[in-house]
């Protein structure tokens, strides 16, 4: 089995996926604390534009997803932060909005509508070297902005209005969170697919918000959770030939669902 990482294609899969399980489950703590779960459903359509997008205009589809949520991010982060509409229903609006241009697209172009449904199942074996090494520069980015912001990213998370006022760059923050939140799902969906974007997103993150007590713990139990989860589902795929991201998602649960019965059996019985 372990030969198949001689192959190029496995290697590269493998790789992104131990890097992405580090550090995604990070946005995934950003995405829970803020309640962006709208946001991320949004920006899951947001991709599937991006590819009726590329396939339409010959386009790269990572960086033309990439590109599509960054504008979306940046713009109901901005509408949100200067009206009174709240973020739901305009997350709403452009979901919709999303998928109407996505279907107008496919129609005109005659773009055969399972290439871009193709994105709903994703495939780490179809990064390209420049894929591999866009993750990996942008997972070391997420590391980096953790560890130097942790202290005023942990006032943002608990209390973006006390942040504020007690001196913390909350607009910078926030904006670096959203942008960050994006990018990650535009990534997710390219590595393992919209279905099961949430087994290396949130997964983890969920894990780490249930059973931790600081915001430190939080963020490390989010990433440990995140590297075995990805790290158990990858050999799992191999040795039973499923889907890496099945793989992943069944692992995941399976410890998610342990540990919340220990922990429940232990506070009842204590």
């Amino acid at each position: 089995m372990m030969e198949l990482l001689t192959f190029p294609p496995v290697f590269r899969g493998f790789i992104s996926l131990m890097a992405a399980g580090i550090c995604f489950p990070l946005t995934g703590i950003f995405i829970l604390r803020l309640n962006l779960l709208n946001m991320r459903f949004m920006l899951m359509h947001g991709v599937m534009l991006a590819g009726a997008v590329a396939l339409s205009f010959s386009m790269d589809p990572l960086l033309t997803a990439m590109g599509i949520n960054l504008f979306l991010v940046l713009l109901i982060t901005i509408m949100s932060r200067n009206s009174s509409m709240p973020t739901g229903v305009l997350t709403t609006f452009f979901m919709v909005l999303s998928v109407g241009v996505a279907m107008t697209l496919i129609y005109r172009s005659k773009v055969p509508v399972q290439d871009t449904m193709g994105l709903l199942w994703g495939s780490i074996f179809a990064l390209t070297a420049r894929d591999n090494h866009l993750l990996l520069l942008f997972c070391a980015v997420i590391l980096l902005f953790v560890l130097i912001w942790y202290r005023q990213i942990g006032a943002v998370l608990i209390n973006p209005e006390t942040a504020r006022t007690s001196g913390v760059n909350e607009p910078f923050l926030f904006y670096a969170i959203m942008i960050l939140t994006g990018l990650t799902i535009a990534f997710a969906m390219r590595l393992v697919g919209a279905l099961l974007l949430d087994a290396l997103v949130l997964l983890p993150a969920m894990t780490a918000v249930y059973f931790s007590k600081s915001m430190k713990s939080m963020f490390l139990t989010a990433s440990v959770s995140g590297f075995i989860f990805s790290l158990s589902g990858f050999f799992l795929a191999l040795i039973f030939d499923i889907p890496v991201s099945s793989g992943v998602i069944l692992v995941g649960g399976v410890i998610f669902g342990l540990t919340f019965s220990v922990r429940f059996l232990y506070e009842k019985y204590k």
